[in-house]
């Protein structure tokens, strides 16, 4: 393999695509064991070179011969994690937005600054479980409008607007690496990349309702001149 880890994304999508096959990881590290222990459920054993091809054989006709394949225990899907970790998430982003100059410096109680999480992390898991062609905005997210027309309200800049996005993306991606013995790791490479276009596609639509709170304002002021 190329690169660190590639073995192992190949051994965890092999155990999902083909549960009943044999899957070993051949390593020359002694360590090898040691250091994939989070993902060694997916793998029926760690074998290490160097190794002659008899033992090799009879230890691949021994595990065919015992059936009943290591199952894929505790793997979750990207959704799955997300859900069940949501507070954590949005734990993680607070704590990131406390200690952002730029946003800090419209003044927000925690829950002010934090509410709309919950229903956006919802529609994020809602669009991992229901997959849309990448680049589709056919979801309408309806807690990304509001957002958007109460951070205008609330004085954020429109820059603002996308370092909480950015943010966002920054605490998603840290509860994954946090949970990541029980990835499913042979869709993980779609699941973020539709997680990226979510929160891009949410962040679209907050900007636009955010222009849109402004352009009221403006002609509000302009009739009151």
């Amino acid at each position: 393999m190329p690169a660190p880890g590639d073995g192992l994304t190949v051994a965890s999508a092999m155990r999902h695509s083909h549960p009943n096959a044999a899957t070993f990881i051949f390593s020359g590290y002694p360590e090898m064991t040691a250091a994939t222990s989070a993902i060694l459920r997916q793998t029926d054993q760690v074998l290490l070179k160097p190794m002659s091809p008899g033992p090799l054989i009879e230890t691949i006709r021994k595990r065919l011969r015992e059936g009943g394949m290591t199952s894929v225990n505790g793997v979750e899907s990207v959704a799955t994690i997300l859900e069940r970790e949501s507070a954590s998430t949005i734990e993680d982003w607070c704590k990131r937005a406390d200690l952002d100059a730029s946003l800090v410096s419209v003044h927000l109680e925690r829950n002010e600054r934090c509410s709309h999480l919950t229903a956006v992390l919802r529609d994020l898991v809602q669009r991992l479980r229901h997959p849309l062609p990448l680049g589709t905005h056919a979801l309408v997210s309806t807690a990304a409008s509001e957002h958007g027309r109460m951070r205008r309200k609330q004085g954020y800049t429109a820059a603002m607007l996308v370092q909480e996005s950015r943010m966002l993306q920054v605490s998603i991606f840290q509860t994954l690496q946090n949970n990541l013995q029980s990835v499913n790791f042979s869709q993980l490479l779609l699941d973020v990349m539709a997680i990226a276009d979510e929160v891009d596609s949410q962040l679209g639509q907050a900007m636009t309702s955010y222009i849109a709170e402004g352009n009221l304002d403006s002609l509000a002021g302009w009739q009151m001149s």
